[in-house]
């Protein structure tokens, strides 16, 4: 355990480890805004377009302050063009269209597989190698969903299959999403400019398709707990992926995708405290083991960065 915390402090995994929680408590928090917004009378895609325009707003003037605003170059669009795309629009959309399809286990068991596709996109891809410590990681968070999904979900007989198959687009796009923004983030670009370019290219898209369907609604539209909803989501969405680009960063896409695992641990609590939901023995244990999971976590990428630093001290030393 000493050796656990000598290599957490050495690699400087306090702040993204810290940065992981508070983006997973952030985005748990979305299904709970989510609820309250559209029970309220919001469409969808106006309800998405509004929160990536004003996400993308405060993250900007954010920038502004902290540094400077993201410039147009071109390695800073194909940033925004990719997570834009991959991480805010594609898993959006799918989870959308199979939402009265499935059951919600299900697509909570598709969110759980994001850490495991992520790391194997990197192994195939050669960005990471193979690490027992990464692997019984993300095995030991997935069974920390599966203690929650598994004594409540079940699936519908006909044709799910089918829809299962489909759902794991999103699992897929996250990880394209994670991977893509861990190897093009450009260098010297604050992660509040990333977020800021990111959400303004996802909802100028959004914009798109809600002047296409013809449902152009204004925030104001809608009644008062509408309009509270869409501002609570604009912030999880803020922090969420200035969150993410500041991880990726220090840390990497395997160590980022374990986000989905506090997500989902933090979305139930949130319902907990705003609806209601009673936590069973079940969701306790989880959180035993989602915790465990992030500790073999650190320690996978702690020696991961540890590698990474004596290859290149070993590069230097021959030059």
């Amino acid at each position: 355990m000493k050796r656990l915390l000598d290599e957490f402090r050495e690699n400087r995994l306090m702040l993204p480890t810290a940065l992981l929680l508070l983006g997973g408590i952030s985005y748990g928090s979305l299904f709970t805004a989510n609820k309250i917004a559209i029970d309220a009378g919001f469409p969808f895609i106006a309800y998405s377009f509004w929160q990536a325009l004003f996400a993308g707003v405060v993250t900007l003037v954010l920038a502004t302050i902290v540094s400077k605003p993201p410039s147009l170059r071109k390695e800073n669009l194909r940033v925004f063009g990719l997570v834009a795309v991959f991480g805010f629009l594609g898993p959006l959309l799918v989870v959308t269209y199979v939402a009265d399809r499935l059951p919600p286990a299900v697509l909570t068991l598709c969110a759980a597989l994001i850490p495991a596709t992520t790391y194997s996109l990197t192994l195939v891809l050669r960005f990471d190698r193979f690490r027992w410590l990464s692997v019984g990681g993300v095995l030991l968070g997935f069974g920390g969903i599966l203690l929650i999904v598994v004594p409540t979900g079940s699936l519908p007989e006909t044709g799910a299959w089918v829809w299962v198959l489909f759902s794991l687009l999103m699992p897929l796009c996250a990880a394209v999403n994670n991977v893509a923004g861990a190897r093009f983030s450009p260098v010297g670009v604050s992660a509040f400019a990333l977020c800021g370019g990111m959400m303004m290219v996802a909802a100028l898209l959004l914009l798109i398709v809600m002047l296409a369907q013809g449902e152009f609604f204004l925030p104001t539209d809608a009644d008062s707990s509408g309009l509270w909803g869409l501002l609570w989501a604009t912030a999880g969405q803020a922090i969420t992926y200035s969150c993410f680009f500041e991880i990726v960063r220090r840390a990497g896409a395997l160590f980022f995708a374990q986000l989905n695992y506090v997500v989902v641990a933090a979305g139930i609590f949130w319902a907990s405290i705003f609806f209601g939901a009673a936590l069973s023995h079940w969701v306790w244990a989880a959180v035993a083991v989602l915790v465990a999971s992030l500790v073999l976590i650190n320690a996978g990428t702690a020696r991961g960065l540890r590698e990474q630093a004596a290859r290149f001290e070993a590069k230097r030393s021959d030059q």
